[in-house]
This record gives structure tokens, C-alpha cells and sequence, in this order.
């Protein structure tokens, strides 16, 4: 695990990497040998929400040969109507992505 920090914030000993198991799940994290007190990433803790069901409709990019490709939650693609052979259109904003579906059945090519 890359360092993010040295130090621990309440008692200034060096951290050293740790794995602890929350709930179940094995984290990643940085731990101070003196007073126990842990650090996570950002990433160790949205890994921790989604395998305790807390973050659903979070995925992950993943590839596949040359493709960066990402699963859709059955939840959305039920929800709007989306099936094998539609499209998704992708348009670039200051804060993500957003995707419109279209059916197959709109789009003649």
C-alpha cells in the first residue's frame, strides 16, 4: 500500500501497513504501531461500502482485450428498459459523464 501519510495524526508515531478485517471485509490500511489508530483510502473504503451493500450502483472499470469496459447494475438497465443490442451515447460534463440510452429500434444504421 502506497503511504499517504507518514504520521499519525493524534500521537506523531510512524505508521506502518496494515490489513484489518471490518465487519468481515479485509481492508488495507495504514495503522499506528503506538495508539492503534487506522487510515484508509478512499478506494479501501468505497471497496468496504459495496461489499457491506451500501454502495450498489457503484461499479467498477475493468478491461476487457483492448476495451475499458464497465457492468451496468440490473437495477438501471431494468429500470430503463435498456436491452443487449441498444446504445448508450456519452457526453463529456464538467462533473462526469452522462449517458443516454437509445434501443436498437431507434437507431437504423
Amino acid at each position: 500500500m502506497k503511504k499517504f501519510i507518514q504520521t499519525c495524526y493524534k500521537c506523531e508515531a510512524k505508521v506502518k501497513a496494515a490489513t484489518v478485517n471490518k465487519e468481515g471485509v479485509r481492508l488495507r490500511c495504514l495503522r499506528c504501531p503506538k495508539c492503534g489508530e487506522e487510515y484508509f483510502t478512499s478506494s479501501e473504503l468505497i471497496k468496504y461500502d459495496i461489499l457491506k451493500g451500501k454502495r450498489s450502483l457503484v461499479r467498477k472499470f475493468g478491461q476487457l482485450g483492448d476495451s475499458v469496459i464497465m457492468r451496468v447494475p440490473q437495477k438501471i438497465l431494468k429500470d430503463l428498459g435498456v436491452k443487449p443490442g441498444d446504445y448508450g451515447v456519452f457526453e463529456e460534463r464538467k462533473d462526469g459523464i452522462f449517458i443516454k440510452t437509445y434501443s436498437a429500434k431507434e437507431i437504423r444504421i
